[in-house]
C-alpha cells in the first residue's frame, strides 16, 4: 500500500451582504464548520485537514 501527503493552499473569498464586518471570530467559526472532504477518485482514498490558517497582512 503507497500513501503520500502533500500540502495545498487554499483561498476563502467569504461574503455576507447583510453585515457591514465579517468578524475573526466568525471567520474561525465559519473554517471550523465547513466541509473540506475531497472526494475518493478511482482506487485513490483522500483524507484532509486544517492544518493552520495563513496571516492576511501578507496579502
Amino acid at each position: 500500500m503507497a500513501t503520500r501527503t502533500i500540502y495545498l493552499t487554499v483561498r476563502l473569498d467569504i461574503d455576507n451582504p447583510k453585515a457591514d464586518e465579517i468578524t475573526d471570530e466568525e471567520v474561525d467559526e465559519i473554517i471550523s464548520e465547513v466541509d473540506y472532504e475531497f472526494k475518493n477518485y478511482g482506487d485513490y482514498e483522500i483524507d484532509t485537514e486544517i492544518c493552520g490558517q495563513n496571516d492576511e497582512g501578507g496579502l
